[in-house]
């Protein structure tokens, strides 16, 4: 009996992993460049109004020293960190307004703020443009602990607290 050898070939079959590589990689360049494109033509845009808006800010916006003062005292009673977040809140941060003389504005002269350690409270002392006397101004307040505004507020609420911020208008001066 005769004994047959075969002879193994190798097959040209396409080496399947590296064909789905190279298609995986086409198909991620693909996705890559169109991201680029739609995220390049978003950013252009948004940074040319965002330009805009703050070159039209930085004009408007009311300077320290210039326009207002501020004064801080007594920052052992309560950290500056805490007593501008507060002031942010109650919205005496927002010195365009404060600064404002029109209906709408604030039209503030001076503002003195005073701490009640004990209720964790800051009570304001509004002074419109104008005032003739140290009588002539309005009284509101801060709760820390609720973070809310605290109204109908008496002239006694400050008598004896410190003073911890002072905020003048320069541009009436």
């Amino acid at each position: 009996m005769k004994k047959f050898h075969f002879k193994q070939r190798a097959v040209n079959t396409p080496k399947l992993p590296y064909f789905r590589l190279i298609i995986a990689v086409i198909i991620l360049i693909i996705v890559i460049t169109s991201l680029l494109f739609v995220f390049h033509n978003k950013q252009s845009s948004e940074s040319h109004s965002e330009t805009s808006q703050s070159s039209s800010q930085v004009h408007n916006q009311p300077k320290e020293g210039k326009d207002y003062t501020i004064q801080y005292s007594n920052s052992s009673l309560i950290k500056q960190s805490t007593l501008n977040t507060a002031l942010k809140k109650a919205g005496l941060f927002d010195f365009s307004y404060l600064l404002n003389t029109s209906d709408d504005g604030g039209n503030d002269a001076k503002i003195l703020v005073y701490y009640n350690q004990a209720n964790q409270q800051l009570i304001f002392k509004f002074y419109q443009n104008g005032y003739q006397s140290d009588k002539d101004y309005q009284i509101g307040g801060y709760d820390l602990q609720k973070q809310m505004g605290i109204h109908g507020l008496q002239p006694s609420a400050f008598n004896g607290l410190p003073l911890v911020y002072t905020w003048e208008n320069l541009q009436t001066k």
